[in-house]
């Protein structure tokens, strides 16, 4: 995604923490763990993608899992939420089509 960095567009995957993990309740160090270890799995293309980790996320972004994908316009407007996993594929194809409809290539 770092293509699309100089057109304005930063992409950020931002969470909270939830109590638990996929195999049950966690205290936060184990949490933290979990929500890189999911990151590094189904985003490792983006490599150094912030992913913010606090409990207004919910509040500003609405996200309710791990992974969740925010991306951003230069005036910080969201452009895209999909919460879940989304291949790299899927992902840049909604980016382009985000430029194409703003008239950049």
């Amino acid at each position: 995604m770092a293509t699309y960095g100089p057109k304005g567009l930063v992409l950020v995957g931002p969470t909270q923490l939830y109590g638990y993990t996929a195999t049950g309740d966690a205290n936060s160090e184990t949490e933290t763990r979990y929500i890189d270890q999911v990151r590094r799995q189904f985003y490792a293309p983006l490599g150094n993608m912030s992913a913010p980790l606090s409990a207004e996320n919910f509040q500003r972004y609405g996200c309710s899992t791990t992974p969740t994908l925010v991306l951003l316009d230069s005036g910080g407007i969201v452009r895209l939420y999909h919460p879940g996993a989304l291949s790299y594929d899927a992902l840049a194809g909604q980016v382009r089509r985000f430029l194409g409809a703003q008239g950049h290539s």
